[in-house]
C-alpha cells in the first residue's frame, strides 16, 4: 500500500477565486509546485479531492471542470508537480441541475471520494493525511482516519476558530500548503 496526501483545491493549492468555471481563472499559489514536488519526493501520492457544486448549480459543466483541471495540471507539470489523481463531487442538495441535485456520499465532509481513492490507488490511510482550508476538509480526514492539517490560506484563517470551537481533531495548522507538506514530510507523521 502507498501513502498519500489528499489536497483540497481552492484555498489550498489554488488561490480562492469563488466558483472557477474557466481555465483562465486558475491561479496556483506560487508555493504550490514546490509543495507538490516535496511531497512526491517523499513518496506520497498526490491526490486532490474537491467539492464542485458549481456543476449542480448550473454554473459550469463537467467538461468545463475537466478543462479547468487539465489547465491546472499543465501549469503544475513543470518539474514534476502534477497531481496523480483528481476526484471531485459535482452534487449539491440545493442544485438547480436535476441530475446533480442530491445529498451524496462524495461531497466533503462525507468520505466517499476518499474511499474511492483508497480503493483505486491502494492507499494506506494510516500513512496518509489531508491538507485543506475548511472544516469540511478536516471532517473528511477524520471520517477516513487520516491525520489532518489546516492551512490558513483561502478560508483557513476564518475557519481556524470555528474548528477550535467545534473541537475537531486538527493535528497541525500551517500558514500554507508548502509549510503543511514540510511538516508532513519532516516531523508530522510520527507525531499523530
Amino acid at each position: 500500500m502507498s501513502k498519500a496526501i489528499f489536497f483540497d483545491r481552492d484555498g489550498t493549492l489554488l488561490v480562492e477565486m469563488g466558483y472557477v468555471a474557466h481555465p483562465s481563472q486558475i491561479r496556483p499559489y506560487s508555493f504550490t509546485p514546490e509543495a507538490l514536488r516535496m511531497a512526491r519526493a517523499q513518496g506520497f501520492f498526490l491526490v486532490m479531492v474537491t467539492n464542485q457544486s458549481g456543476i449542480a448549480r448550473g454554473w459550469l459543466s463537467e467538461s468545463d471542470l475537466e478543462a479547468v483541471h487539465a489547465r491546472m495540471q499543465e501549469m503544475l507539470k513543470p518539474g514534476g508537480a502534477e497531481l496523480d489523481a483528481i476526484y471531485y463531487c459535482p452534487h449539491h442538495p440545493q442544485g438547480t441541475v436535476e441530475r446533480y441535485r442530491r445529498a451524496c456520499e462524495c461531497r466533503k465532509p462525507a468520505p466517499g471520494l476518499g474511499y474511492r481513492a483508497v480503493r483505486d490507488l491502494g492507499i494506506d490511510v494510516a500513512e496518509s493525511l489531508v491538507i485543506g482550508d475548511k472544516s469540511s476538509d478536516i471532517r473528511f480526514g477524520e471520517a477516513l482516519g487520516l491525520a489532518t492539517c489546516l492551512v490558513r490560506t483561502g478560508f483557513g484563517e476564518a475557519e481556524e476558530a470555528k474548528i477550535r470551537d467545534e473541537r475537531l481533531a486538527v493535528v497541525h495548522v500551517a500558514d500554507n500548503v508548502l509549510e503543511a507538506v514540510h511538516w508532513a514530510t519532516t516531523r508530522g507523521r510520527d507525531r499523530r
